[in-house]
């Protein structure tokens, strides 16, 4: 038996090793198939799982509910998957979750038609958020590229579209008129999202994208009202000019109306209500006026023929304008994240798997000429408008893609007879997969500035065309530690700042984080001129040496005294100094940074936190105290700017007065 095994083994490995070492295609392809035909067949196999499991009749209101838990599993699942992702972002895993559970795939969700009624309150909810974050200050320093670049970009883009259209496609005039303005259009909702995702919206390129997404949001009225005039089943005959300037006469006038009234009534009827519901201090009845205000307001604009997004932007303009705002904000939060979110899932949905397989090179060429030729449109439009070249070529990445309104005006379109059925799913499906690649399209143009951008001085100076936009803007003087952190709450509360700094490698470090950083002398009149400073509302001073801040506080209070300055002092007689110069506010740099210290000591050596408490209050009381006196003697303002109006501290009397004078005491370390 022994000797049987051995042999046995020795024929087996002979016949091993005499194998051929390569296999042939055809042995390849053959061995693949079944495994192909095993994962063609698996979405079919989940389905008749899915419907072998025992299931029970149920009625409407269940049926909404499943569709809604199922909204919100995908979005658990996919969201956080795509966001470890590189590059990846919350909108593709919203996009992926709409595909899987669309009716092109799993066909999970029963009611997408009212799923998608509902979703486009995600986009109402956003821009009343951005028209919270501006001001109509703001907005009306950016018309130079709303009705300029933005009007620009829409005109040229449908131009050279529709002409493509017509002369390859071979499509007719009316075909190629929608085409081309309706891939002219692109997504408000997944360039924003993306934009505050990556902390651009304060950048450059971030305010001439919302600049022309804003106009956009106001050509797709004119697009719709187009459409029926130049379908062949219209009344009208066609194609008329005289139709079409009546129709479009008509929608301006209600337009104008309507945005007159909600401009009118809201700046005469918001604070008051407003003002009266927060004396009530009902947390209720505050959040449901804000969704008053913003459903009505983007109701009276549909009604205007306008969308409703642009009537929730106005609400939150004019709201930006009272003391309820950061509130409001906070209010919104939750339904604008749901719902924007929501948004992006039924944008998925249209997007049919099947048919991008099927129709793979015709798809991916429109794709690539879309992509490519909105980005080469709209660089070359940005720069007749003074951007720089690399902020143009990002605008035209973020603008690439198409929008959602896309999506309505060929549905429009197929309803009027001037597109087919058969096509418009086709420009659907390049739609929603060019919306998808936004973030990557974001990135890239952020890889490309890193790459291609000099990063020698000159490049780094400020240039007047670049801030020719900005309006009641900061300017930061020195990007050091404390500039940077100013630089952060401001960009996190959306305000315009500029920054200037004499340090190459402080400038190019804020200009990979895509911030307005500039090389220059902030004590120089031509460099606070070329940043807008005659347009400034306030100077942040933060440089590294006295004499550089005093520079700076003398060239801004001369040349520029609309600006207020606010200035830290090394010590109480550089101080007055800048309050000599003309400082609005002066701000001591070692006070706070050395209580913080001493308490962290004080706390180490045991100290109850009542007593290091009140030992730090108490240093601080009579330190400002002093200060008050030498400012009462001296004129200046030293202290937090707060010394003019601040009365001498008084002795804390045994009543219950002094928990007022703790409570102010702590206001002013702050």
């Amino acid at each position: 038996m022994g000797a049987f095994f051995i042999s046995s083994r020795a024929e087996r490995t002979s016949q091993l090793l005499h194998q051929p070492d390569v296999l042939s295609i055809e042995e390849v392809a053959s061995s693949t198939k079944p495994v192909v035909r095993a994962i063609r067949r698996l979405p079919k196999r989940l389905k008749k799982l899915i419907e072998l499991l025992p299931q029970q009749e149920i009625n409407e209101e269940e049926a909404s509910l499943f569709d809604m838990l199922w909204l919100l599993l995908a979005s658990v699942i996919f969201v956080p998957a795509f966001q470890k992702i590189p590059g990846g972002s919350p909108v593709l895993g919203y996009l992926a979750a709409g595909i899987l559970i669309g009716p092109y795939g799993f066909s999970i969700i029963k009611n997408v038609h009212g799923t998608k009624a509902i979703a486009e309150f995600g986009v109402v909810f956003l821009l009343f958020n951005i028209g919270l974050e501006l001001s109509v200050e703001r907005l009306s320093s950016m018309k130079k590229y709303v009705f300029g670049l933005g009007s620009s970009q829409v005109l040229v883009t449908a131009v050279a579209v529709g002409l493509v259209a017509h002369l390859v496609s071979r499509q007719l005039g009316p075909a190629a008129i929608v085409i081309g303005n309706g891939l002219a259009l692109s997504s408000t909702a997944v360039v924003l999202q993306v934009l505050q995702e990556r902390g651009e919206s304060t950048s450059r390129h971030g305010r001439a994208t919302f600049s022309v997404l804003l106009f956009q949001d106001l050509a797709v009225v004119v697009l719709l009202i187009l459409i029926p005039l130049i379908s062949p089943n219209s009344s009208k005959g066609g194609v008329g000019f005289q139709a079409i300037a009546e129709a479009l006469g008509l929608a301006a006038v209600k337009a104008i109306v309507a945005i007159t009234a909600i401009i009118a009534g809201g700046r005469l009827l918001l604070r008051p209500i407003y003002k009266q519901i927060a004396e009530n201090q009902n947390a209720e009845i505050f959040s449901a006026n804000t969704l008053l205000v913003i459903l009505g307001t983007s109701l009276l604009t549909a009604r205007a023929g306008l969308s409703m997004a642009l009537g929730a932007f106005l609400a939150g303009l004019l709201l930006a304008e009272t003391e309820f705002s950061l509130q409001v904000e906070s209010d919104i939060a939750p339904y604008r994240g749901l719902l924007l979110g929501l948004f992006f899932m039924t944008v998925g949905m249209s997007i049919d798997p099947k048919l991008l397989l099927a129709n793979f090179p015709v798809i991916m060429g429109a794709l690539s000429l879309l992509i490519a030729g909105k980005t080469l449109v709209v660089a070359l439009v940005g720069r007749l408008f003074g951007i720089s070249t690399i902020s143009a070529i990002r605008v035209g990445l973020l603008l690439a893609p198409g929008g959602e309104f896309a999506f309505v005006a060929f549905g429009e379109a197929v309803n009027q007879g001037i597109l087919s059925s058969q096509l418009s799913s086709l420009l659907f499906l390049v739609v929603g997969i060019s919306m998808a690649l936004t973030p990557w399209l974001a990135a890239g143009g952020q890889l490309l500035a890193s790459r291609f951008e000099q990063h020698d001085v000159r490049s780094l100076l400020p240039v007047e065309s670049e801030t020719d936009d900005l309006q009641d803007h900061i300017i930061i003087c020195g990007f050091g530690r404390v500039g940077q952190i100013i630089a952060q709450l401001l960009s996190e509360r959306l305000i315009p700042f500029v920054a200037l700094d004499v340090r190459s490698d402080r400038v190019a470090a804020g200009r990979a984080l895509d911030l307005p950083v500039y090389f220059g002398d902030a004590g120089s009149r031509e460099v606070l001129h070329k940043v807008g400073a005659e347009r400034a509302c306030a100077a942040a001073i933060a440089l590294d040496t006295p004499g550089a801040n005093y520079r700076t506080v003398w060239a801004l209070s001369k040349y520029f005294p609309n600006v207020k300055t606010f200035v830290r002092a090394h010590d109480v007689d550089h101080g007055i100094n800048l309050e000599k110069a003309g400082a609005s506010a002066v701000v001591p740099e070692i006070l706070e940074p050395s209580l913080q210290l001493a308490a962290a000591v004080l706390a180490e050596a045991k100290l109850p936190t009542s007593e290091i408490a009140a030992t730090i209050n108490e240093f601080r009381s009579r330190h400002l105290s002093e200060l008050t006196e030498l400012c009462q003697a001296s004129g200046s303002s030293l202290g937090y700017g707060f010394s003019r109006v601040m009365p001498k501290p008084k002795p804390k009397p045994p009543s219950s007065d002094s928990d007022e004078i703790e409570i102010m005491e702590g206001t002013l370390a702050i």
